[in-house]
Order: structure tokens, then sequence, then C-alpha cells
């Protein structure tokens, strides 16, 4: 019986193989002939019919998109006809002594030392006066070659920014208000110097000033580390009282 059944089942095997196609061998690469390749069609848009009465343009959106570039629209958007000509490198060349100078505010005015006096900053104001009597100069100290104009009447010398000769450079011994005060009387043509009853000395000349004293031309008013000298343009031979009486020997008679 175990024979039987298996000779029954070869039988079936060589049916089965039998009634089965035979499998085609892969063609070789090297071999197989070239076969064009089927490539997805495009698909067209189908134009909408435009309604009466509209003309239709001469050109229109579609037309632009089926359109490729020409060859001048291409040449024109290549980066080589973009760019700019480049002009030519120049050689850069240097003389040899002559060599560059550092920016530098050259100074006009140098101490006995040789060292430059350092610029000091205007004060508030118009920047001039009109017709001075004449100037309280910072000789040595806080402020050194600031200048004050003097005219008719008392000017009070403080640290305070309200004061004629604001002194305001660093020197805490002048005092903010009235430490010193000068006059300029427009009847004697002289100037009048007097203390304000600070605790600091006030010193005319290197003597200390207890009562108000005349002061001339190049005297000088000492009040802490800081040094004033006096420089005089009124006296009695010219000031403006006379320049103004006597004209300015320009004026013409008109007939």
């Amino acid at each position: 019986m175990a024979a039987l059944a298996e000779l029954e089942v070869k039988r079936l095997r060589e049916a089965l193989a039998a009634a089965s196609p035979a499998p085609v061998p892969a063609p070789d690469a090297e071999t197989a002939p070239d076969t064009p390749v089927a490539r997805p069609h495009r698909v067209v848009k189908a134009k909408a019919s435009l309604p009466e009465g509209i003309v239709p343009a001469a050109r229109s959106i579609w037309d632009i998109e089926e359109e490729g570039p020409t060859p001048e629209s291409a040449a024109a958007l290549s980066p080589a006809a973009t760019e700019a000509p480049r002009r030519p490198s120049r050689t850069k060349t240097r003389v040899l002594g002559f060599e560059a100078q550092p920016a530098a505010v050259v100074p006009l005015f140098e101490g006995v030392d040789g060292a430059p006096i350092a610029a000091v900053s205007a004060a508030a104001g118009k920047g001039y006066a009109m017709f001075p009597a004449g100037w309280l100069v910072v000789k040595d100290g806080p402020g050194k070659g600031a200048s004050f104009a003097l005219s008719q009447g008392v000017s009070q010398i403080g640290r305070g920014t309200d004061q004629t000769v604001a002194l305001d450079f660093g020197d805490m011994a002048v005092s903010r208000q009235n430490h010193a005060a000068i006059a300029y009387d427009p009847v004697t043509h002289e100037f009048h110097v007097g203390h304000g009853g600070k605790s600091n000395l006030v010193r005319l000349n290197g003597r200390p000033l207890l009562s108000t004293e005349t002061a001339g031309d190049g005297d000088e008013i000492q009040i802490g580390e800081t040094t004033l000298v006096l420089k005089v343009l009124c006296t009695p031979e010219f000031n403006w009282s006379t320049y103004e009486a006597e004209g300015d020997g320009h004026d013409m008679a008109i007939a």
C-alpha cells in the first residue's frame, strides 16, 4: 500500500509540472535591445471660453507658459551677463620715508616747561562781550588760559555758574558765590578789587586783601590755587565814553 501511494504522488507531481508553463529566462543586460521607455504625457489644460463681447488678448498666459525660454532671455539671465565688468586693479605704492602721521591738534601755546597748555571749553554765552573795560585771565591753576570780559559795574568772582567770573574748574578753595569782586568805575576809569568775607583769603600781588584796593594792568589776584591777572583796556586816556563823544574820525559833513 505504501508503494502504491508513493507512485500516485509521483504521478500527480509530473502532471502538475506538465500543466504549468515553463519560466521565461531573463534577458542579459549586455545583449538586451534598447527599448523606449514610456514617459507620462503632459496634461494640457483646456482653455475656458470667453464671454460674448470680450476680445481675447493677443497673447495669453497659456501661451507664455507653454513657450520655452529663448536664447536671448537665457543669456540675459546668466550670471556672467549680470556681473559688471571688473576694473583693472591698480598696484599701490608707498614712498619710503613718508609714513602716514597720526592726526593730532598742534598746540599753539606751550607752558614754561614746554608742555602744551590744555584747551578749556568756552563758557556758555554769546562768546563775545560788548564794550569791555578789561579782562581777567587765569594765569595759573585749574582753568589756566580762560579769560573773562569785565564791563562797567561790579563783577562777582566765584565757582558758581551765575558768577561773572565763574571759576568752575575744580578749585574747591574758591567759594561758590561772591568769593571776591572786581568793579570798574566809569567816572575815574579805574578798577577796584575787594574780598567777599570768605574764610579763604584773597591776595592781591601776594598780599592779603583785607579791604577794597585799586588794581592796575598786570596785577594778580590769587584765590586758592587759582591766580588771575588783570588786563586793562579802558583808561582815562581811552574809554568808551570819550570814544563815542569824539566819534570815529571818519564822519563827513554833507552840505
